[in-house]
């Protein structure tokens, strides 16, 4: 008799969710436009909540060139229900670890902490992303923090390096400019602009809140429903991000700085957009080139000491995308890594990738994919970015199933259509004598 009341009242709880099971996910969107997204993971004793954003910089105005990164750090600058800096010290105690990103196409927060205390994460991150202060004098007190935060940036030669190679690669889209924005820009916000891109950008309808880890579904809705669900906002539609027109020709930059004592060069040609259907062969393609020490460059280039290091693949954004390569070298070797890294690439567009190679990197891919999963904060951001990126949970349920379908000619005609000798884009940082 036991055992059926109890069954009962699963059955009854399972049916007041409106909400769809696909998997071991859990999905709803809530009639305020929020999208929920919840994991059940019996198997640990963590969990990881995060609240994503369809939002990024790349969709800032000309004088709110880092806006988005400059509200990641004013939401950690108190709430309506909280003091600055008491939500991170109650996360602490409990031996949680909390924080935020902000990238071109989206931001997001997160916390994650023991099971148990679940619920408490979920409310300091409502708190947080739905009702911060965000006040005149907040705003002004954060500015010096993120100039200098900019001035670090500036001095990095790598972030120099990335900073040109953006601005070279695209002409149209927002994607020139750099996350961090410009001093003039940052030194020009208000609180009231600040409000006002938060209210309009960071509404339920962008808003996607994820939960993985040792939790019941159940419970988890009905509090989401309690605090997110209430918010009412605007929608908001984050316009197209403009493709952009197809390069044609070689873009070339050097740059030089005292500070640097070896040669650092970006070397990438336009790829598809994230959503595209490319985007598993270039995934692939990433695993086959650069994908550690089994890799193809790893082997041509590292192995035989043309370069320090070599990294690269499939940058993936919105909009245009790029494929690119990344590689630590001396200065007077540069062109001897860039044409060993051409004359692979041109062997595999004339011949093609072996097939072996194609199955190796597959599995490869796969397994560390399977691998990473089994960190709570992993699995929770695997679905966040498919729901705030890719606009579709699908990306995350099926994505080993789709890298399996990547078949050898898919490689070899990406690598046709898109690694050609004639429309890349070239960015080296040597020392400055």
């Amino acid at each position: 008799m036991k055992k059926t009341i109890i069954l009962m009242v699963v059955i009854m709880m399972e049916t007041l969710l409106a909400g769809e099971k696909i998997d071991n996910i859990y999905l709803e969107k809530l009639q305020n436009g929020t999208t929920v997204i919840i994991k059940e993971r019996p198997d640990t004793e963590a969990v990881s909540v995060q609240v994503w954003f369809g939002i990024g910089s790349v969709y800032e105005g000309e004088n709110e060139k880092g806006i988005s990164h400059f509200l990641e750090h004013m939401l950690f600058n108190g709430t309506k229900y909280t003091a600055p800096g008491e939500i991170e010290a109650q996360i602490e105690k409990k031996g949680g670890y909390i924080n935020a990103a902000t990238s071109f196409d989206f931001t997001y927060y997160y916390i994650n902490i023991a099971a148990p205390f679940w619920e408490e994460a979920l409310t300091y991150l409502y708190y947080m992303t739905t009702a911060p202060l965000l006040s005149d004098e907040m705003v002004e007190k954060e500015k010096p923090i993120v100039l200098e935060e900019l001035n670090r940036h500036l001095d990095n030669p790598k972030s120099y390096l990335w900073d040109t190679y953006y601005s070279l690669a695209y002409k149209v889209s927002n994607y020139k400019h750099p996350v961090i924005g410009y001093r003039h820009t940052i030194e020009n916000f208000t609180g009231e602009m600040v409000r006002n891109y938060f209210y309009k950008h960071y509404v339920p309808s962008v808003m996607t809140v994820v939960i993985a880890g040792n939790i019941k579904t159940p419970e988890v809705i009905k509090k989401i429903k309690q605090t997110f669900g209430t918010v009412q906002r605007e929608k908001y539609t984050p316009p197209p991000i403009p493709l952009e027109p197809p390069q044609k020709e070689i873009r070339k930059k050097q740059l030089k700085k005292k500070q640097v004592t070896r040669a650092y060069v970006a070397i990438g040609w336009q790829a598809p957009p994230a959503k595209s259907k490319e985007a598993f062969t270039a995934n692939v393609l990433e695993e086959i080139l650069t994908g550690g020490r089994t890799s193809i460059m790893y082997q041509e280039i590292r192995e035989k000491g043309l370069a320090q290091a070599i990294y690269g693949g499939y940058m993936a954004h919105k909009g245009t995308s790029q494929f690119l390569f990344y590689f630590v070298t001396e200065p007077e070797k540069i062109e001897k890594v860039k044409n060993k890294l051409f004359e692979i690439i041109k062997t595999y567009r004339e011949k093609g990738v072996p097939q072996q190679l194609v199955e190796k990197a597959k599995k490869r891919l796969i397994n560390r994919e399977i691998f990473s999963r089994e960190e709570v904060d992993n699995d929770a951001e695997s679905a966040g970015y498919a729901s705030a990126v890719i606009n579709d949970i699908k990306y995350d349920i099926e994505y080993t199933k789709n890298i399996k379908k990547v078949t050898k000619s898919q490689i070899d005609e990406f690598i046709k259509k898109y690694l050609k000798d004639s429309n890349y884009t070239q960015v080296e940082l040597i020392p400055k004598n």
